[in-house]
């Protein structure tokens, strides 16, 4: 099983920026001025499904509005079904405003507008279907943004019954909480070379 350290395991993500527009010029997102900054996702594996939380920060870099689209991908393929229950919204404070999103095979994408130095943080949560004992989150697609994630914090929450658990990283730390076991991952200004999995029996 490849394995890699925590630092460069926390550093990613699972959302891909499309095109940014400036007017009406279309930019690849390695050159767009919207910085993928920070990111704390949670993954809970369990029996027949995984579920995941993810909070993502995202600021124009630049001192003119932005409008962008973002796509956010899934690992799909004859073990793991595209997920059932989606959710996107733009977090304010304490509220959450619903993005609307279009679907492809195997991600979504929505629309979103930022002015100049400004910051937004998207919430997505989902739950996919998995049909063998094997979680996966999508983190190599970060290398698209051409930079790497300033700050970027994982909890995987895994059922203390699940027996031979094998993971595709080395955390930083893990705790027992009641009947859960959670392992930690921390990192700065890293890319990953690997998604993150996880496989029991």
């Amino acid at each position: 099983m490849t394995r890699f350290t925590a630092a460069s395991a926390a550093a990613v993500a699972g959302v891909v920026a499309l095109v940014a527009c400036r007017g009406a010029e279309p930019m690849p997102a390695a050159t767009m001025p919207l910085r993928f900054d920070r990111e704390y996702v949670t993954v809970e594996p369990s029996q027949g499904r995984t579920r995941v939380v993810g909070l993502y920060y995202f600021r124009n870099e630049s001192d003119e509005p932005l409008v962008t689209a973002i796509r956010y991908p899934f690992p799909v393929d004859r073990h793991h079904v595209m997920p059932f229950r989606i959710r996107v919204w733009e977090q304010k404070g304490e509220a959450l405003e619903p993005l609307g999103f279009v679907h492809t095979d195997s991600s979504v994408s929505w629309r979103m507008s930022f002015g100049p130095g400004e910051e937004k943080i998207v919430r997505v949560e989902y739950v996919q279907e998995i049909k063998k004992n094997h979680a996966i989150y999508i983190v190599t697609t970060t290398k698209e943004w051409g930079k790497p994630i300033r700050l970027a914090e994982f909890e995987f929450r895994v059922p203390a019954h699940l027996e031979d658990v094998q993971l595709s990283f080395t955390p930083d730390r893990a705790e027992v909480s009641g009947d859960t076991v959670i392992y930690y991952l921390r990192a700065i200004d890293f890319l990953p070379d690997a998604d993150l999995t996880l496989t029991w029996r």
